[in-house]
């Protein structure tokens, strides 16, 4: 599923999806999401975010702070901006990894 056949999905049940400090709340429904769904919204959350409007540096916070715990402490420690840079520093170096086995074949 993309951004907005979750958010359809959502609705769907009755729900809506709205963005408060960069986390995705789910109002207008009594009942429970089906954990598929759930699972969708958690696995597309910078996405949905993006798609309900968030701004794109609170999405981007968003997600850094869903990875931090995952992270060893030193990382844990850093400002937003260098653990960005770092990761996308790191999403580079496969890149080029995944190219350079690529021309391999």
């Amino acid at each position: 599923m993309n951004a907005l056949e979750i958010v359809r999905a959502v609705q769907e049940h009755g729900a809506q999806l709205v963005e408060e400090d960069g986390r995705l709340v789910v109002k207008g429904t009594g009942e429970r999401l089906p954990d598929d769904l759930r699972s969708e919204l958690g696995q597309h959350k910078a996405a949905v975010l993006i798609a309900l409007g968030c701004p794109f540096d609170r999405a981007v916070a968003s997600i850094l702070d869903d990875l931090r715990p995952h992270l060893a402490p030193a990382l844990r420690a850093l400002p937003d901006e260098r653990l960005l840079a770092l990761v996308n520093w790191h999403i580079f170096a496969a890149w080029e990894k995944a190219l350079r086995e690529f021309g391999k074949r």
